[in-house]
Order: structure tokens, then sequence, then C-alpha cells
């Protein structure tokens, strides 16, 4: 078997300290350009949609209340964990 085979083994621990910090350096990129998705305007601009079809949407029970969205005195708010988990296409 090829020794540079085995020297190459010991690059994994470097690369994984590598990948772990441009992980965190995305998660630091995404929490200042993503949108809020507790909001209608965040959530129809991470859609790339309207705050109108946000609205129909909910209408028409592709986003439900109790699972995508709740309300909380008078206020609509989104559930982030469920609007990201949202699979677009069944609108389409």
């Amino acid at each position: 078997m090829d020794v540079t085979a085995f020297q190459n083994l010991e690059l994994i621990p470097e690369l994984i300290k590598h990948i772990e910090s441009l992980e965190n350096k995305l998660l630091r990129i995404e929490q200042v350009v993503a949108p809020p998705l507790t909001t209608k305007r965040g959530v129809a601009t991470y859609f790339g949609v309207q705050p109108r079809t946000i609205n129909n949407y909910m209408t028409q029970g592709y986003l439900k209340e109790g699972v995508h969205f709740y309300r909380k005195n008078g206020k609509l708010l989104f559930v982030e964990d469920a609007i990201l988990n949202f699979d677009k296409r069944i609108v389409a």
C-alpha cells in the first residue's frame, strides 16, 4: 500500500478544523444577511414573493396557523423552523 495515503490521513483533523471554521463564518454571514423569518415581510423576502402572496398561502391553507404561524396579542408571528422546512414547491 502507498505510504502517501497514510500521510494524507494526518491532514484530516486540520481539514475538520477548517470546515468547522467555515461553517461558523457562514452562520455569522447568514445571521446578518438573512431576513427575519418571524415577520410576513421577512418570510416573503425569503420565499422571493410579495407579502400578499404570503396572505394567499395562509388563506389557501399552505401556511397553517399553529404550524407555520400564530397570533399573539393581535400580532402575526411566523415559526422560523416551520418556514425553513416549508416546501414552496407544493404551491407551484
